[in-house]
């Protein structure tokens, strides 16, 4: 091998919904069902502002205003999220969500340049594979850090660097990750890894909504 070949690499890492995908309806449904099977609380994630939130901090902040305490809520966690994960996968394949335009096209051309790609995500690992296989996207992905591995997006980041590593044998610096993201919290999770970030207005934020958080670059 060439001297320094393994020296480092760029690494790519996207956002799931509102960034690769249009908002799979199912995934909310998935939530709701797991309310109710688990907490016996009937509530839809919309009671608050969950976009940009991983899966686990949804839970807790819906149960938390429909009065669950905080123990309860950490104790059947788990469960939650397997209930979660079974009720998306019968209704995946009903969906009508499609990738967000040019996402195809963006990910053939950095598989021909030889660039690492990764996701994180909010996203229980589970729904995102099985949402990324319903669009034929999945076989780009393989590693990532999902919402079922920590509540904490900039966490996320860190294990995806770390995989990504792993997997490629190479040293993976802060300066090479480029994290791709819809929503003000991609933003604030990069700044907290220390990685440069990429925000695109192609979700529920708009170019000007984005700025305000100044990512490295914005893109409408």
């Amino acid at each position: 091998k060439g001297r320094g070949e393994k020296k480092g690499k760029a690494l790519v890492l996207f956002d799931v919904d509102g960034t690769l995908t249009q908002d799979f309806y199912e995934h909310a449904q998935a939530f709701s069902d797991a309310f109710r099977q688990v907490y016996r609380v009937d509530a839809d994630i919309d009671c608050i502002n969950h976009h940009g939130m991983t899966d686990q901090e949804i839970i807790t902040g819906v149960l938390k205003k429909n009065g669950v305490p905080l123990e309860e809520i950490n104790a059947k966690m788990s469960q939650c999220m397997k209930v979660m994960v079974r009720s998306f996968k019968k209704m995946v394949s009903r969906s009508h969500a499609r990738a967000l335009p040019g996402v195809r096209k963006l990910l053939k051309k950095l598989k021909q340049k030889n660039v690492m790609v990764g996701l994180v995500t909010g996203n229980l690992e589970p729904i995102a594979r099985d949402k990324l296989r319903k669009l034929r996207l999945n076989q780009y992905f393989e590693i990532g850090g999902f919402g079922s591995d920590d509540a904490s997006r900039a966490n996320l980041i860190r294990m995806a660097r770390k995989r990504a590593a792993n997997l490629s044998g190479y040293e993976i610096t802060d300066s090479q990750i480029y994290l791709v993201g819809d929503t003000p919290q991609d933003i604030s999770a990069a700044k907290e890894a220390a990685v440069k970030v990429l925000a695109v207005a192609t979700g529920n934020y708009t170019r000007e909504e984005l700025q305000k958080f100044n990512p490295d670059y914005v893109f409408a």
